[in-house]
């Protein structure tokens, strides 16, 4: 399960870094790229692009001890033929999309609040909801067997 976990930490950092330069680069490569280095707009924009640029690069660089910390220590002589359960994926998907929540509302959490001082609530709940997916894994694996068996007089 761990070098499974270790390729799809790997593509979540590949999409957070491209799928941001792609959104971003034809608007810096535009004829008004001027604006975007103004005073006003310069934190938002290190906030809303840097940080999940950012975030790519140390997921894909960390991607190992990720996984080594979500699945525990095991050696990488382990069998190949290992079975995976239900909640290892429930657990791998949860801190997935935890961590992909993260970086993606974390920059827009910290523009806004440098740029107008002000706190984007819908964004900070995302950052909370997002945190407790990552750090919160095996509860939610505990939830999903209880629902998987939910009937089933186990």
């Amino acid at each position: 399960m761990k070098p499974f976990s270790i390729l799809m930490i790997r593509l979540l950092g590949l999409y957070l870094f491209l799928k941001t330069l792609f959104s971003v680069l034809p608007a810096l490569l535009g004829p008004n790229v001027g604006e975007f280095w103004s005073a006003e707009l310069l934190p938002m924009l290190l906030a809303t692009v840097g940080v999940p640029l950012v975030g790519g690069v140390l997921l894909w660089c960390f991607a190992g001890r990720l996984a080594e910390r979500l699945h525990g220590a095991g050696g990488v002589d382990e069998k190949a033929d290992v079975r995976v359960g239900d909640d290892d994926l429930v657990r791998a998907g949860t801190f997935l999309i935890g961590t992909y929540l993260v970086v993606r509302h974390i920059g827009m959490l910290v523009g806004v609040y440098s740029s107008s001082g002000a706190v984007a609530y819908d964004a900070l709940v995302v950052v909370v909801a997002g945190l407790c997916m990552m750090l919160g894994g095996g509860s939610l694996a505990a939830l999903y067997r209880r629902v998987k068996f939910l009937g089933a007089g186990r």
